[in-house]
Parts: structure tokens; sequence; C-alpha cells
């Protein structure tokens, strides 16, 4: 039989080695490794490789005993004594057992534990890669995964999962795999990935959110109508993520202020226990995809900013503002305002949503000019004046801290400085009087979270005739510096009062004051990349748009345009340049030695046969490959089904002399290839001397 192909136990290998490779490259690559620890890792690669070649390994293990079991005692005392990074510790033990699988079999299954191994350095290395390199290598990853898993059916098609290293060490030596079966896999296995390209930035997804699934997570009656005294603290306890917000100027990346109040509702009826919203919507608009909504229009705009929100699914219809909107655009039919200027959809749709809001941020203590959207006398200022029952003491301090004749703005800012000074901030609020809520907060507490002080400002404004509000919402100052965004997380929930100061319009006023036994949260870089991959895969996936589609074939353009001209900027560097190189870079000598080492080391094993390396055959194999080129020659040929006993039958037709020869040389093939048996140099004259007589 004519072997015009690798052996299947060279490819089965081969592909297995290439895939922990490219694994080690996505590591390397996304530097969670050091260069230098990444090439002595595929130096140990390759020397494996070449010993398994030579069928040095696998060996059975000479202990029964779990690796992974032993990692899950081993490694946190490691962690616990030495306190290495989590992550570091983690690549490492992966690397650890990908090596010691090489080495170690106790069955042919054990190769598909190194494939899983390899995905998942594949996955740590895609946190950390944002450029075109994770395309090439995860596309190649793909291709060769595939050969792996082709390969190794067919190799238990032979021997089984279950067969150990001493049987299927020489599995598949002498059998041909043919060129013809990686060019059909690769073309099958390539079409199939491109086809699923093409659909997905082809076909974007519908940008209704009632399309979309609602999970509905975590507490949310803090962005309600009603809020009960306490409940936004209750919401702070929880630390997942709101939404997601990249800013845009002039078409930049822009890092807003330390602190962002994100403005949601406003309450404007307290009974003493619960703020209430009795403010009668202004208008409502429909949501025309691809345009939006136009909401104020400001004369003179201070910082114009895009805002591009993802939300999380969150129990609440509120769309959290920063600055005046001046449009928006997202994921909803319909879009309805308050006369307090708060912004909600009203498709009762509470799942994951995108918005872009257009917003003038260039007055952070002003929100609006006017009172109400309309001017109403019913709604102005006497709704924002209600008072509930209050004590004589909490009337005595709304006086004692201004004067009667200071303005509206003086008497607000002794009032916030009072609050600021003079009490602490603390999120246990159980109650220990039977007094008000606020009088305990005013009077025996004195520390409360931000809707006590909220209130308390709210009220002591009324009680000296400035109109007020409360405004729940989120105080953001989480900024991943990975992905250029800020992280709005329930924790963040906040409240604060806008008071209407006459010429000023509503102005903001922040009366808690800091929590001193905060720690400022600063999520670890396996965070915030993880945190930037849900990101991703709401912007590119979920959310993939016409838009997106452009941006994409934008991003291809330059990319390719840059490419172009660093081609022709290009130079051969000089002797002294490249000396210069290797000096500064010493590990490129141990890459070019590792890699002159290995070639030396397979040359012996492989030889150069026309456009793609092929596994150098026996004596005989060879002898008989030479005797069908030469009587292809001349015209005869073996069909690719006849066996080499019936290939000879068939030459009758040949002068006597060729025939003996023709006969001698199969028959030295046959006892040789399939029989194993030994020849002497004399052997292998004889042979050749028969070869040039055909």
């Amino acid at each position: 039989m004519r072997n015009r192909g690798p052996r299947l136990r060279t490819c089965f290998i081969g592909f297995s080695y290439l895939l922990a490779a490219l694994g080690i490259a996505c590591l390397i690559f996304g530097a969670v490794v050091p260069m230098a620890s990444g090439i002595l890792f595929l130096t140990a690669l390759m020397v494996c490789f070449t010993l398994e070649t030579y069928q040095k390994i696998p060996i059975h293990p000479p202990f029964r005993f779990s690796i992974w079991l032993t990692g899950l005692i081993i490694l946190p005392l490691i962690y616990l004594i030495w306190k290495p990074p989590i992550l570091d510790l983690t690549v490492w033990f992966l690397i650890f057992i990908l090596l010691t699988r090489f080495v170690f079999k106790s069955e042919l299954n054990d190769y598909l534990y190194g494939y899983l191994i390899s995905i998942v350095c594949l996955l740590i290395g895609a946190l950390f890669i944002h450029d075109m390199v994770f395309g090439l290598l995860f596309l190649s990853f793909y291709l060769v995964l595939c050969w792996c898993l082709m390969f190794y059916n067919m190799m238990v098609e032979r021997v089984g999962t279950h067969c150990p290293p001493s049987d299927f060490i020489q599995t598949g030596e002498h059998e041909a795999t043919g060129f013809s079966l990686f060019a059909l896999s690769a073309t099958m296995i390539l079409a199939s990935f491109l086809l699923t390209a093409v659909i997905f930035v082809s076909f974007p997804r519908l940008g209704l959110g009632f399309l979309e699934l609602d999970s509905g997570k975590g507490p949310a009656s803090g962005f309600s109508n009603r809020v009960e005294l306490g409940e936004v603290g209750r919401i702070k306890q929880n630390n997942s993520v709101v939404m997601r917000v990249e800013f845009r100027k002039n078409s930049k990346v822009y890092r807003p202020p330390y602190k962002v109040l994100w403005r949601g509702v406003n309450l404007d009826y307290y009974n003493g226990k619960t703020w209430f919203s009795t403010l009668p919507p202004a208008w409502q608009s429909i949501n025309l995809q691809g345009q939006g909504a136009q909401l104020f229009a400001v004369p003179a705009p201070r910082e114009m900013v895009v805002q591009n929100i993802y939300m999380e699914s969150f129990n609440s219809p509120v769309i959290f503002t920063y600055g005046i909107p001046l449009e928006i655009e997202g994921t909803f039919k319909k879009i309805q305002m308050d006369q307090g200027y708060s912004l909600k959809t009203v498709d009762h749709h509470t799942g994951p949503r995108r918005y872009t809001i257009i917003a003038d941020i260039g007055n952070s203590k002003t929100n609006y000019p006017r009172p109400v959207h309309f001017n109403l006398p019913k709604i102005f200022p006497n709704r924002f004046l209600q008072l509930p029952k209050t004590s004589s003491r909490t009337l005595q301090l709304a006086q004692e801290l201004v004067n009667e004749d200071d303005p509206e703005a003086v008497k607000a800012h002794k009032i916030l400085k009072h609050l600021k000074t003079q009490y602490g901030y603390s999120l246990d609020m159980e109650r220990k009087t039977h007094e008000s809520s606020l009088d305990e907060f005013l009077f025996e507490r004195k520390e409360g979270h931000c809707e006590y002080f909220a209130s308390a400002m709210a009220v002591l404004l009324r009680l000296n005739g400035i109109p007020s509000r409360i405004i729940n919402g989120f105080a953001s100052t989480e900024w991943n510096d990975l992905g250029q965004y800020m992280v709005v997380r329930q924790t963040h929930a906040h409240s604060w009062v806008e008071a209407y100061i006459p010429g000023q319009g509503w102005q903001v006023y922040d009366p808690t004051p800091p929590d001193p036994k905060a720690i400022p949260h600063s999520p670890n870089v396996l965070a915030r990349r993880i945190d930037l991959m849900r990101l991703y895969w709401q912007r590119y996936v979920i959310r993939y748009s016409v838009q997106n589609q452009i941006q994409l074939v934008d991003y291809f353009s330059r990319e390719t345009q840059d490419i172009k001209d660093r081609w022709k900027n290009w130079k051969t560097p000089s002797f002294k340049e490249m000396l210069d190189t290797l000096r500064d870079h010493p590990w490129v000598l141990l890459l070019l030695a590792a890699g002159f080492v290995g070639w030396r080391l397979g040359s012996k094993k492989y030889q150069w046969w026309g456009t793609s390396w092929s596994p150098r055959s026996p004596f005989a194999v060879e002898m008989y490959r030479q005797m069908l080129k030469r009587l292809e020659s001349q015209g005869i040929f073996k069909p690719r089904n006849a066996t080499h006993l019936e290939f000879l039958n068939t030459l009758t037709g040949l002068p006597p002399e060729k025939r003996e020869a023709v006969e001698s040389i199969t028959q030295f093939y046959e006892r040789n290839r399939f029989g194993n048996l030994p020849f002497s140099p004399d052997d292998q004259h004889h042979i050749k001397t028969l070869l040039r007589e055909i």
C-alpha cells in the first residue's frame, strides 16, 4: 500500500502538543506568564514532543494518586504561607498538570484532560488580550482542537479510551492519513467558522427591550414611587452591577469627575415614615429606532458628553441620568417624564437594556432651571413644602440653624454644613426609641446613612420655606481603567436633595458625610477583566447592531491602513541593530537555541518532501515507493485500491529481469513492512541494485 501522507500517530501527537503550545501562547500574549517563563514552558513541550516521537513517553504513573486532589490540599497551603496572587498560582498549577500529563498517562483518555487544560489557558488569556492577536490565536486554536478531536477518535477506534500507554504507544505508526484529509477537514472547519462569523456580522440583533429575557435580579424598591425610610440602605448592601457607562467627548474617551450622581426618582411627599412621588406625568414619547427621543434644549451647553449606558437586569423602569439629558435612544418602546424631570420607560420591561444619552454635564450643581415641567400653581411650590407632623425640637433646630433674613442659598448652605459636620455615617439603623425616625436620627443617634441625611435636610429646608425634594439614584466613583468605563453597583445607591433657589433653579445638595470606616473598593485586575468581558458580551453579542457593523468596518479599515503604513516604513535592520536587539533581549537567543535544537532533533526523524513535512519512511517502505515512481515514469501505475500483491500479479507484461526485480523488492517490502523481520547491510545493497535495474 502506498504511503502518501503523515502517519496517524504523528498527527495525533503533533496536534496534541500544538494545542497545548497555543494555550501557553495565549498566556504569554496576555502577559499572564512572563515571556521567559513562557519560552521555558514551550521548550519543555518541545522536549516532551521529541521524547514521545521516539516512544520514550508517555509512561504509566509510578504512583496511583490524583494530581488534582493533591493540588486541592497543597495549593491552599501555598497560598496561606506565601500568599501569591491567586491567578498566578492557578496558572502555574495548570501548566504543571499540562506538562506532567504528557509524561505520565494511565490511559488514552488522558489526552482529553490535556485538551481541557489548554482550553482553560485560552479562556484565561482571552481576559487579557484585546487586540487582533487573540483573533488569530483563537482561530488557530479552533482549527487545531478540531483536528485533535478527529485524530483522537481515530485512535479510540483502534485501541479504546482506556488503553494503557504500553499498548497505544505504537498505534498508528504504520498508518497514513493522507493530505486530502487535512485539506477536506480544514476546509469544512474554517467554512463552518466563517459561516458563523458572517451570520453574526450580517444580522444585527433586534434592539427592542421587550424581545429580551428578563432576569429581574436584585432589590430595587428604592427606585419606585414609594420609598420607605431605610430601603436604600438595604440596597447598598448588595454589590451587584446595575450598569456600565462609557463616556465620549468629542469622539474621545472621557473620564468624568471623581463622583458622579446618577439621578433616578424624585420624591416630594413625606408622611414621617415613607417618601412618595405624587407628581403627574408631563409627557410621553415613542422611541424611534435610530433616532431616539428629544428631551431638553439647553441654550448654551457647557460640556456635551455622550453616555453609552449598558443596564443589567434591574427591577425598576427608571432611567438614570447624569447632567441634563438632551437626547436619548435605546432599547425601549416608550419613555415618560414626570413634572419633576424623572425619566422611566413604560413598556414594563426590566431586563438588560442599552441607552445612549447626549447630556450637558457642565453644571453639576444645577439640574433644571424651571420649578416643574409646566408652570402649574397647584404643584409648585405647595407640593414641595408639604410637611408631616413635626416635633417642636425639629422646628426649633430649623430656626436655630439659619437667620430669618438670610437668602435661600445661604440658608441651604448652613443646613448642609450642620448635617455634614455634626453627624456621622452608619448603615446600622436599628430602632432604639419610640420617637419618629427623623427625630431619633437628629437628636438621639446623630448618625445614619444617606436617606436620613437627605430626609433631614429636606424637612429643615421646608420648615424654612425653601421648596425641596428627595432624589434617589446612585453616586458612583468606580472606574474600570482597562475598559475605560464607569461601573455602577447597587452598593452605590444614594439619596440627596434638590432645593429650588429663586434665580438659580433646582440646586443639588448632598448632606451625607463620608463613611470613615469605608475602605476604597478597587477590584483586582482579574475582577476588572471579567467585568470587561461582561461589557463586551453585552455590547458585541447581545447589543450588536447596525452601528456596530459600521464601527467594525471602520476598525478593520484603520487596521489595514496601519499595516500598510508600517510595511511601507519598514527597513531591513543592519547587522549592528540585530546585535543590539539580541543584547537587549537575551530571551531571543534562548528561543533561537531551542528552535535549533528542536530542528536538529526533528531532522533525524523527519525529512522534507515537496511542500510539507512528512515522516521519514522505513527503508523497505522507501524502496517500494521509489520502485513505484520508476514504474510510473514508464507508464505503469498502481491502482489506489490494489494491494502490493495484487499489483504484482498485474505486471505480466514486464521483461523477465524487471519482473524479477519488482518481485524481489515487493517480497522484501512485505517481510519488513508487515513482518518486521531484520535485514543486513548486504540486503540493503542488493535491493538498491535491483532498484537500478528497473
